[in-house]
């Protein structure tokens, strides 16, 4: 298989491409368009696990549509939920501790985030459990500005050390986060302090609350440079000639490719009430991560009409290649979170003294596994 990707290939090979392969074809990709809109399913009833067609409200912590969501899309999409008597509402809303606020007052059943709100919640007594892994590691992108790449002496072609040293060269640089305690917060704060910068003495991270205002920030010169998730980051080298620093999920962020990516986050409470509306759930989605892994090129042709159509179809070409190293397994690690705490990302909680055993609840993917006698290459130790 070549490692060159050609703009009308539908999967890219990127088991076997470099770095610089990937961003030199999003360079070149073409502009993207915004993503479709979600396909809501609302029906009748309510999610009490007692039979019939039950609504289960599932929060994004996001309002567009992420490719890191491709599972939830897919277990929709291919029919799981329905045959599991299930019909989905999705929540929108701006960021991780929006999302996670959304879960504790009950604005869903679950919660579609990165575990670091969740992590820092527990630690301060909220029972939470993390009930499947959706991404084993977040694939983002660190852009900067054309003008701060400049200044800094640095592209995106630079050796990897030069690239890793570029933020700590500038004190006071403006970084771009959705939120406090967001990936987006985690991944930048790890890239500075690989730097040899502090994130709170030697830049200056500011709240946009989603990637859209980022975009925007760095157009109107108002930040030097953001982290992303696909296909974001990647539109801000196309459209504004941002240069692409750093991948995390093939380990140019240190520590950022271990820490867990998207999780099915759930009340505990909630959980025990209704063990098998969850059960149910999670089954869903475990069958879609299957399809989804054994078959990418189905998956990805799939959601580009039905999630992804108005996406420029070279940038939608790069985005799924780039998100295919961040899956493999629906089982969550304790380690995966632990990271979390090991790269201080989580603060007012002890790593030594968090209950890592109840948060962890892989009972209903285990279940789901056995059922469809699946055995995930990457499943975690």
């Amino acid at each position: 298989m070549p490692n060159s990707i050609h703009p009308n290939t539908q999967t890219p090979p990127t088991s076997h491409m470099s770095r610089r392969g990937l961003l030199r074809y999003a360079a070149v990709a073409g502009a993207a368009a915004a993503g479709a809109p979600l396909l809501s399913a609302c029906g009748a009833g309510s999610a009490d696990g007692k039979g019939g067609r039950d609504t289960v409200k599932l929060i994004h912590a996001a309002k567009d549509p992420l490719v890191l969501w491709a599972v939830t899309y897919l277990a929709e999409d291919q029919g799981f939920y329905k045959k599991e008597g299930l019909t989905v509402e999705r929540v929108l809303l701006g960021g991780g501790p929006a999302a996670l606020t959304g879960l504790l007052t009950k604005a869903g059943h679950v919660n579609l985030s990165a575990p670091g709100e969740l992590l820092a919640a527990v630690g301060k007594g909220r029972r939470l459990k993390t009930l499947l892994a959706h991404t084993n590691s977040m694939p983002s992108l660190l852009v900067v500005s054309k003008a701060f790449a400049k200044r800094v002496g640095v592209t995106a072609d630079s050796d990897l050390r030069d690239r890793r040293a570029a933020l700590g060269k500038v004190k006071g640089a403006r970084f771009g986060i959705t939120a406090p305690g967001s990936q987006t917060d985690a991944c930048t704060r790890l890239a500075l302090k690989q730097a040899g910068a502090d994130p709170v003495k030697d830049a200056r991270i500011v709240p946009l609350q989603t990637a859209s205002n980022s975009l925007a920030a760095l157009a109107n010169n108002q930040i030097d440079g953001f982290v992303a998730v696909p296909p974001v980051a990647e539109k801000a080298v196309i459209d504004m000639g941002a240069v692409p620093l750093l991948l995390n999920q093939t380990g140019e962020i240190a520590g950022g490719d271990r820490i867990q990516g998207m999780t099915m986050q759930a009340r505990a409470e909630d959980v025990d009430a209704n063990p098998e509306l969850y059960r149910a759930l999670v089954r869903a989605d475990v069958r879609a991560m299957q399809s989804l892994v054994e078959d990418p090129a189905e998956a990805g042709a799939l959601l580009r009409k039905t999630r992804f159509s108005q996406l420029d179809e070279r940038i939608w070409t790069y985005a799924w290649g780039l998100v295919q190293k961040s899956w493999g397994s629906p089982l969550v690690s304790q380690d995966s979170l632990k990271a979390w705490f090991d790269n201080g990302l989580i603060t007012g909680a002890n790593a030594a003294e968090f209950p890592f055993d109840e948060v962890v609840d892989m009972r209903f993917v285990n279940e789901a596994l056995k059922a469809t006698g699946w055995k995930p290459s990457s499943a975690p130790v």
